[in-house]
């Protein structure tokens, strides 16, 4: 197979745009809880500083590093905090419809046409598993009229080698109505192997 590499990204905005507003939300969160301790650690700062200017002087530099280096360290663990919590639940949402659909292509490949798989409302990939759903749903109704037709071309192919052999056909003719028999019986034996289930 050739390797394809992606040139652009496109965004399904109906399966990422939630993921997409929780993470923005994140890091505003994030943004805004800097600030708020910029502005509360730098105003205690300050404040102290002011009052005990006439023990010794310093720069505003030094008087609002301790507040940028805590207000900076205390705002970014908590975003990496809510960053990394929202990325293992949200990919565990993804997860799961993943070995799902693993399990529903293997299944597949084995003829398995079964539509009675679920999927959680909160998945990430549920609309797609509709898809599939009715997809599967649409094969299968396809198959069992196959599977009915092919029985019933079998009855009637059966019935008229028995009505013809009782008039005496020749040996050619009767070998070619025997080579159908036997085709259609392969055609039957193939369609078995789908399991289209109820419909």
């Amino acid at each position: 197979m050739a390797d394809h590499s992606r040139r652009r990204y496109w965004i399904d905005i109906r399966t990422q745009k939630p993921f997409l507003l929780k993470i923005a939300s994140v890091w505003a969160a994030g943004v805004l809880l800097l600030s708020l301790l910029l502005y509360y650690l730098a105003d205690e700062e300050l404040g102290r500083s002011f009052y005990s200017i006439h023990l010794r002087l310093r720069n505003t530099w030094q008087i609002l590093l301790p507040a940028v280096l805590v207000a900076g360290g205390v705002s970014y663990l908590v975003t990496i905090g809510a960053t990394l919590f929202l990325a293992v639940r949200e990919s565990h949402r993804l997860g799961g419809p993943i070995h799902k659909f693993r399990l529903l292509f293997t299944d597949l490949g084995k003829g398995i046409l079964d539509t009675g798989f679920h999927f959680r409302n909160g998945d990430l990939l549920y609309h797609l598993g509709e898809s599939y759903r009715e997809a599967l749903q649409a094969h299968a109704d396809r198959i069992r009229a196959l599977q009915d037709l092919s029985d019933k071309a079998d009855r009637t192919l059966s019935e008229a080698r028995l009505s013809l052999g009782a008039h005496g056909l020749p040996s050619e003719e009767m070998r070619m109505i025997g080579d159908s028999a036997d085709a259609l019986a392969r055609l039957r034996e193939a369609l078995r192997e789908f399991s289209a289930g109820p419909s």
